[in-house]
């Protein structure tokens, strides 16, 4: 497993091109160090916050989220509603394996998101806007969507990609996550959720990492990256890149800032999510036989193709 190249912010500015110029990840040391956020985002003052507000979060039979460890799609994407600070005491009590069932992410409430040039701020979450920056690392006009997350120790983000086709700054406000990450030439060998079958959680791989099991793991000639992120440092994370977060800290928090290349990025898994989007814009009906059959065969066609050989 190589490591993920690391530099100090001011290393990683002429800051747009040199992030959309390279093809591998890299970890800015401190790029967001200075943000008020990392030092006013405890729980207690997060709670003073939002305490009130009712959230949407994940739930878990384990530590991994989604819980592919389950055999429903009601238990794999399970969710609770309730106040903030409710979520807060669930994932800062009681033992680590019980904290870490729990998950919020952007997936339940964006905190930012730009369309066709609009602008989106979730009023409920706008607080959070004043203790952060949006980094001088990528143009702001291509800002695409920004999360924020928060969880107790132990939990395990699945082997996925981000669908959106956007490239990812990750910045680690609290606490500690350990991230591994793998190209989008490997994509055949990661063992992806199949199009046109029962699970709809296509860019997700069927590989449980840290449970492999027969043929279900990684293959040991493909080359794995890793990067461990400290609070106030930035993970870059090329568009389309498969990658896993195990959150290490006894309290973390994010914001993502995923953003639109300036050039198209073509490989495998653009192809692969081109298909995916492309048949939700027809609006066919996948469970129709013909249709799924007709989908997996573009899709094992695809994999087939491997291009590392």
């Amino acid at each position: 497993m190589a490591e993920v190249e690391r530099c100090r912010l001011d290393e990683a500015h002429g800051p747009a091109q040199r992030l959309e110029q390279r093809d591998q990840p890299l970890v800015i040391r401190g790029g967001a160090a200075s943000w008020p956020a990392i030092e006013r985002w405890t729980p207690q003052y997060l709670a003073g916050r939002l305490g009130p507000i009712e959230i949407a979060y994940k739930t878990s039979s384990s530590n991994a989220h989604p819980d592919f460890r389950v055999s429903s799609l009601a238990g794999m994407f399970a969710r609770q509603r309730g106040p903030f600070a409710r979520f807060l005491e669930l994932i800062g009590t009681g033992p680590a394996s019980e904290r870490a069932r729990y998950l919020f992410t952007g997936d339940e409430q964006f905190l930012l998101r730009r369309r066709a040039g609009q602008t989106s701020v979730d009023p409920a979450l706008a607080p959070l806007l004043a203790d952060i920056e949006t980094p001088a690392l990528f143009a702001e006009d291509r800002l695409y969507t920004m999360w924020a997350w928060f969880s107790g120790p132990g939990v395990r983000t699945w082997l996925h990609y981000d669908n959106n086709g956007c490239h990812n700054l990750n910045a680690q406000v609290r606490g500690r996550k350990r991230c591994v990450l793998y190209a989008p030439e490997d994509l055949a060998r990661m063992h992806p959720f199949p199009l046109g079958g029962g699970n709809p959680a296509h860019n997700c791989s069927r590989i449980d990492v840290e449970r492999p099991d027969g043929e279900l793991r990684v293959d040991a000639a493909v080359q794995a990256w890793e990067a461990e992120l400290e609070a106030g440092d930035l993970l870059f994370i090329p568009a389309w890149w498969l990658h896993t977060f195990e959150h290490l800290g006894e309290f973390n928090a994010n914001v993502n800032y995923w953003w639109r290349p300036a050039r198209l990025v073509w490989n495998l898994v653009a192809a692969r999510q081109a298909v995916v989007d492309a048949v939700a814009a027809a609006k066919l009906d996948t469970s129709d036989p013909a249709i799924a059959r007709a989908l997996q065969a573009i899709d094992e066609a695809a994999l087939r193709r491997d291009p590392r050989g």
